[in-house]
């Protein structure tokens, strides 16, 4: 009997649970762009790859085909190992600050040893994330 009392707070629980599982993983486009570089920087790339924008993602995988075709098939059309191959380890950041944000998209500053650079971020449902997609038109 008194498991049946503390049902309904146990669903209640659980189903705030559930519900946080939909917010986005990072709260910020600073956040997001951090991570992503962390993710880099340790070598897991698969994680890396899901930080990217959906436009990111779609470009690269087109332009991973296009390798592949021209290759007659001898390269296989992976775009995660074709944007991450031969890329040195990024320099460690030193700062990544919001340059300005409005609705979806938003820009930060990223500055490492030596460089500054602004990264456009895109918010999707699962949060924030890294678009390269204008730097990677033909």
């Amino acid at each position: 009997m008194r498991l049946t009392a503390t049902m309904p707070w146990l669903l209640a629980l659980l189903l705030v649970g559930v519900a946080g599982c939909n917010q986005p993983r990072f709260g910020t486009p600073q956040d997001a762009y951090t991570s992503f570089h962390r993710l880099v920087k340790r070598g897991e790339l698969r994680a890396a790859w899901g930080a990217l924008s959906q436009p990111t993602q779609t470009a690269l995988t087109k332009r991973a085909q296009a390798v592949s075709d021209a290759s007659g098939g001898a390269v296989k059309p992976e775009p995660l190992g074709l944007f991450f191959a031969n890329v040195p380890p990024p320099p460690d950041v030193t700062e990544v600050s919001l340059v300005r944000e409005a609705g979806d998209e938003a820009t930060v500053l990223v500055r490492s040893s030596g460089s500054t650079h602004e990264v456009r971020m895109v918010r999707e449902p699962s949060g924030w994330k890294v678009d390269l997609s204008a730097s990677l038109q033909p």
